[in-house]
């Protein structure tokens, strides 16, 4: 196991972490948790995103939970050169409970994911939803973010599991005109003389 302490170590030693990727039957998919890494929790910070909420009975369980089974999965970040810091992107709650309020753990294990910002954001709503614990309410801000960094319609509602009616929608709620610029639009009727 690697411990960090600073940010000068994580950047001496992460060219160093090999990637791990399995082949499947349609895909070779990463296997990032055997880069495990256990860092300062001060070196991790939250992100400003995500749409997903536990209530503070819940807390407590996944205190328990850790208290009783250890900390079976380490927290999935990214790494912001200019925050020089890791971001979240899963395990927000983990990151929280470790806290001195609560745990009082020094050291948080990560996983440090190489996605940019589009694919870290569409990556937290993927965990949220995969698990079914997501709030709704708030995908309408990520849809509109996703298509302001340049996402098509199409890439936003594979990506994150809508369809494209439902991209529409969060994209009027969040009453942004400038992403239906690029909208088509057709007459719903059409204007005829009567005698």
């Amino acid at each position: 196991m690697i411990i960090i302490k600073t940010i000068a170590q994580y950047l001496e030693i992460r060219e160093q972490l090999t990637p791990v990727i399995v082949q499947g039957r349609e895909h070779a998919i990463s296997i990032p948790c055997v880069n495990t890494l256990l860092v300062a929790r001060e070196l991790v910070q939250a992100n400003t995103y995500n749409p997903n909420t536990v209530p503070e009975t819940r807390l407590e369980l996944l205190k328990q939970s850790i208290i009783d089974n250890g900390f079976a999965y380490p927290v999935a970040v990214i790494y912001d050169p200019d925050l020089e810091k890791f971001v979240i992107i899963d395990g927000f709650h983990r990151h929280l409970i470790t806290a001195a309020e609560h745990l009082g753990l020094p050291y948080l294990p990560i996983v440090v994911l190489p996605h940019d910002a589009a694919k870290r954001m569409i990556a937290t709503i993927q965990f949220n939803k995969a698990r079914g614990h997501h709030q709704v309410d708030l995908d309408a801000e990520v849809v509109r973010a996703l298509l302001y960094q340049g996402l098509s319609e199409e890439d936003v509602a594979q990506h994150l599991g809508m369809d494209l009616d439902t991209v529409h929608r969060y994209k009027q709620l969040t009453g942004i005109a400038e992403l239906f610029k690029a909208a088509q639009y057709s007459m719903a009727w059409e204007m005829v003389e009567v005698e």
